[in-house]
């Protein structure tokens, strides 16, 4: 089944798009992404613990070579952002120094938590310019923090930001911050934005790569086939190649993940995990072809999968720590454990 599935997914590529051949945008340079996103109770302290190191042993046992972590500030509803100077948590500190020892690469992905202000990120937005100006001025303090704090760690890629789809219209407010985050440091740039909400960013040549969180609906189908769910994916990976080439830069998949659920491959992004046979047969196969599929196209430079907790939380929901997850990331990943660990180097910006 695996090989006949790669060989549906080599010729599908080589067809083209109708618009060039799928690989004639621009590929990644360096070896593919494999990402796991490090979640957190509370604010993260738990980054900086024991358990974090516990948790960068089996990850790296499944092949993963870098690791995401998310930093917090908070928004309140008058645009205002409370945070705290990332140099003075300590646990950011410690938690650098025990992803280091692990020898993963570092992807610095700052959030705003937005909850008891808002139904999610992609809502943060604002009435009246004053509020709109405190809203941007606390962003630009938090992330030139972060970037900076990042810059003296030799974080490789950072995110300017994530998910702020009703934000996307102040273009020239987000030009601002990405020259003020350039200003302080010198890796490779990204932001994230929905899966959906892609066409929404208007300053995608500001950043080095494209990024998405990557819950692409697969199918509608109820059960579906292994090979639907290659079409599926096919098809989200010609309209990704087409960005690319639009924009002169690969995709980063910032973001990946699957529940236990019976809709994960029409609702990827749903909470709401739900324990059973079925769903974990179905769980399992959407992350082999994602895996199996993702990787081989050139203008993916790599993928984050959601989300692993340290120590002995598993989150309700997308918790690799579940046995279906962990064989579905050994399966494609773990002969990259077997390699040398990768030395901390920071890649040069493609600008």
């Amino acid at each position: 089944m695996a090989s006949r599935i790669g060989s549906l997914i080599a010729i599908t590529l080589l067809a083209g798009t109708g618009t060039g051949e799928l690989g004639a945008s621009p590929v990644r340079v360096e070896p593919f992404m494999r990402g796991v996103v490090v979640s957190c109770p509370r604010a993260g302290q738990i980054w900086g613990t024991v358990e974090m190191s516990e948790a960068l042993v089996e990850i790296t046992e499944l092949g993963a070579d870098w690791i995401s972590i998310h930093p917090y500030a908070w928004v309140a509803r008058d645009g205002e952002i409370r945070q705290r100077p990332a140099a003075d948590t300590g646990f950011l500190d410690e938690a650098v120094r025990r992803m280091r020892r692990a020898g993963v690469r570092i992807f610095w992905k700052p959030h705003l938590g937005y909850w008891g202000s808002f139904d999610w990120r992609g809502s943060i937005s604002f009435v009246g310019e004053a509020a709109w100006a405190r809203f941007f001025a606390g962003y630009r303090d938090f992330i030139v923090d972060q970037a900076r704090f990042a810059e003296a760690h030799g974080v490789e890629l950072f995110a300017v930001g994530i998910e702020y789809e009703s934000t996307m219209h102040r273009e020239a407010d987000w030009r601002r911050i990405i020259r003020e985050v350039r200003a302080v440091y010198s890796g490779r740039l990204t932001y994230a934005a929905n899966w959906d909400g892609l066409e929404k960013v208007r300053f995608w040549d500001a950043v080095d790569l494209i990024g998405v969180h990557a819950y692409f609906p697969i199918s509608s189908e109820a059960a579906p086939s292994r090979e639907t769910v290659v079409a599926g994916w096919i098809g989200h990976l010609r309209s990704l190649e087409a960005l690319a080439e639009r924009h002169g830069k690969p995709i980063l998949f910032a973001e990946i993940g699957y529940n236990r659920a019976a809709n994960a491959a029409s609702e990827p992004w749903s909470h709401g995990s739900r324990d059973s046979e079925e769903n974990r047969r179905l769980r399992r196969m959407l992350m082999e072809v994602a895996l199996e599929t993702v990787e081989p196209a050139p203008h993916i430079a790599g993928m984050f999968w959601w989300k692993w907790m340290p120590g002995a939380r598993t989150g309700r929901d997308f918790s690799l720590k579940e046995e279906e997850a962990r064989a579905a990331l050994r399966r494609r990943w773990a002969a990259a454990s077997k390699r040398a660990p990768v030395a901390p180097t920071k890649s040069s910006p493609q600008r």
